[in-house]
C-alpha cells in the first residue's frame, strides 16, 4: 500500500472507530455556529468587539487533541476508552509518521470545518458594526482594520458604533487562524508530555490550569479599560491578515515535522 492510500485509510479509520469524538468537537466549537443556526443577521450590529474575538471554549481543543493525537496516553489495554481500539496501530507494520499525519489532518478536520463554515456563510453578509466603549480600541481600530469608521448608534448612545466594511469575514478568519494556532500549540505539548510516567495527570493539571488562566484573562480584562492582548493581536492580523498566515504555515510544517519525527522514534 503507497503512503496516499495508507494515510486515506487511516484517515477513515480514525473517523469511523470513535464517533463520540464528532459529538465533543461539536460541542466545542459549536457556539461559534449558533448566529447563523438561528438566523441573526449579525452584520447590523454586535454589542461587543471583544466579546467576538475572544473564544471562551478554547481550552476544550487540549482534550480533542488528546483523544485525536494521543489516545494511549490514557490507561492501557481495555481500560482505556480513550484509545477505541487504535492502541494495536502502533503494533503493526505500518508507517508511523503517516499514522500521526493522518491523526493531525482528522483532527484539524474536525476543529476548523464549522470556522470554514462560518467564514464562507459571511461571504453573503461581510459587513458588521459593533460597539467599542474604550476609544484607545476605536482609535487602534479605525488605524489597524481596513475599511472602518465611526458612526452614530441609531439608538441614541452617545458612544458611536465602529462600522466594518467586511468586518464579518475579517472575524470569521480570525477565528480560522485562532483554531488553528491553539491545534498547532496542542501538538508538541501532547508529545512532550507522552513518555513521561505520570503524563495523563501533568496533562489534566494543565488542562484545568487553563480554564482558570482564561477565566482571570477574561474577568481582568473586565476591569481594564484598556485594550485586552486578544483585540491588540486582532488589530495585527487584520493589518497584516496574509503575513500571519505565511508565518503560520511555516510554523506548522516546522512542527509537523518535528512532531512525526518524534512520534516515530518513540516507543509504546
Amino acid at each position: 500500500m503507497n503512503k496516499t492510500k495508507q494515510f486515506l485509510t487511516l484517515f477513515k479509520f480514525q473517523a469511523t472507530t470513535n464517533p463520540f469524538i464528532f459529538f465533543l468537537l461539536f460541542g466545542f466549537d459549536a457556539p461559534l455556529f449558533i448566529p447563523y443556526l438561528l438566523g441573526e443577521n449579525i452584520g447590523n450590529y454586535h454589542a461587543s468587539l471583544s466579546s467576538l474575538l475572544f473564544v471562551q471554549n478554547l481550552f476544550m481543543l487540549a482534550l480533542a487533541g488528546l483523544f485525536i493525537l494521543a489516545p494511549e496516553m490514557g490507561s492501557p489495554g481495555a481500560n482505556n476508552p480513550m484509545a477505541a481500539g487504535t492502541d494495536f496501530l502502533l503494533t503493526r507494520a505500518i508507517d508511523r509518521p503517516i499514522l500521526y499525519r493522518a491523526r493531525v489532518a482528522f483532527l484539524y478536520f474536525l476543529v476548523l470545518v464549522i470556522p470554514l463554515l462560518n467564514l464562507a456563510y459571511t461571504l453573503r453578509n461581510p459587513g458588521l458594526m459593533v460597539t467599542e466603549y474604550s476609544k484607545v480600541a476605536q482609535q487602534l481600530c479605525l488605524h489597524f482594520v481596513p475599511g472602518t469608521s465611526l458612526v452614530p448608534d441609531p439608538s441614541g448612545n452617545r458612544w458611536p458604533l465602529i462600522s466594518m466594511v467586511n468586518g464579518n469575514v475579517l472575524i470569521e478568519s480570525w477565528h480560522v487562524w485562532i483554531f488553528a494556532m491553539a491545534t498547532l500549540a496542542v501538538q508538541p505539548v501532547l508529545l512532550l508530555l507522552y513518555p513521561l510516567k505520570h503524563r495523563l495527570f501533568i496533562f489534566y493539571a494543565l488542562f484545568v490550569g487553563a480554564i482558570f488562566g482564561m477565566l482571570f484573562f477574561q474577568f481582568h480584562h473586565l476591569r481594564d479599560s484598556m485594550p485586552s492582548f486578544t483585540e491588540r493581536l486582532f488589530f495585527a492580523f487584520a493589518a497584516h491578515t496574509g503575513l500571519f498566515w505565511v508565518f503560520t504555515v511555516l510554523i506548522f510544517m516546522g512542527i509537523q515535522f518535528l512532531c512525526e519525527r518524534r512520534f516515530a522514534s518513540m516507543e509504546q
